[in-house]
């Protein structure tokens, strides 16, 4: 008795993991070489920062040789050596103000037998402290002497708290917090990146005969068992119901996980045009395979250089 209980059990479970599969969404994963955001700056290799004008510019720079060290596309090097391909500097300055304010609280003014009976409104001495920071920052490259990246936007923390309490944190990890992201921002904009991502695949089944709707349907599920064999069946789809978005797509993001990134860009294009709208699948397609084209070509130029 208690065997087939167990056995009862395990079913139901399985039962469970299977709705709860089915439940989530179909996706490619995939991995790629993304280019930087700025592809100029991501080619140079020996890095060193140079003077940061301002009050925190000393601690700002040892950030920036920490953050641009660590992505481990670069190499840093002490701007005395003169053997640096680009040169970092810049200026930044940061600014705390102050100011009471007053804020009105409702509090019991009277109790009777552990009851409030009475309220009042009272007005509570405040205080709402804003810090701000910005880091205007350049790169040089030694070659030529272009400026191959400029960047900086402003940053701002802003707290209050009142009499009696204690403010959350200090100004001075106000600081060294924006100071960090101002250096990991410059470095994350001039890095390349390897990474595994996933794309969903397109789904809509809007328009097609019932039959191939069902085989569509059947294609996506099997997508995450067998990724090959999905495609060829979407091929057979297109060659039947021609020019589908969901098909056309779905094809798209076949040869993406190929790395056939030329065919995965006609194919996103094909599919946004089918699809329409400004923001789309297709265009999103289209916009990342730009990306991993630059990250490919860019890989092979730093193999290159070693």
């Amino acid at each position: 008795m208690m065997g087939s209980r167990l056995i009862a059990y395990a079913i139901l479970v399985v039962a469970a993991l299977g709705l709860a599969g089915s439940a989530s969404a179909e996706v490619a994963r995939m991995h790629g070489e993304f280019a930087a955001p700025n592809r100029e700056a991501s080619y140079l290799d020996r890095m060193a920062v140079r003077r940061i004008d301002g009050r925190d510019g000393a601690q700002l720079a040892l950030a920036l040789e920490r953050a641009i060290g660590n992505t481990g596309y670069f190499t840093i090097v002490s701007a005395r050596e003169g053997e640096a391909d680009g040169f970092v500097s810049g200026a930044v300055t940061t600014g705390v103000e102050q100011n009471p304010f007053t804020r009105e609280e409702t509090k019991c003014a009277e109790k009777i037998n552990g009851k409030c009976t009475k309220e009042e409104k009272q007005k509570i001495d405040c205080f709402r402290r804003v810090v701000t920071l910005t880091a205007s920052l350049r790169i040089v490259r030694r070659a030529d002497g272009a400026m191959v990246y400029t960047g900086g936007d402003p940053q701002r923390d802003e707290i209050s708290w009142c009499k009696g309490d204690t403010p959350s944190h200090t100004v001075e990890s106000a600081v060294t917090a924006m100071i960090g992201k101002a250096a990991g921002g410059l470095a994350a904009a001039i890095s390349p990146s390897s990474r595994d991502y996933q794309i969903r695949f397109r789904e809509s089944r809007s328009g097609m005969p019932k039959d191939i709707s069902n085989r569509f349907k059947d294609v996506v599920k099997l997508s995450q068992r067998d990724l090959p064999a999905a495609c060829a069946a979407w091929q057979q789809i297109d060659g039947a119901l021609p020019n589908h978005p969901s098909v056309v797509f779905d094809l798209g993001l076949c040869a993406e996980a190929q790395g056939k990134y030329d065919e995965a860009g006609t194919l996103y294009r094909r599919a946004a045009q089918l699809i329409g709208g400004r923001d789309n699948e297709g265009n999103e397609g289209m916009n990342r395979i730009a990306q991993l084209v630059a990250g490919r070509e860019d890989a092979r130029r730093r193999a290159g250089r070693r």
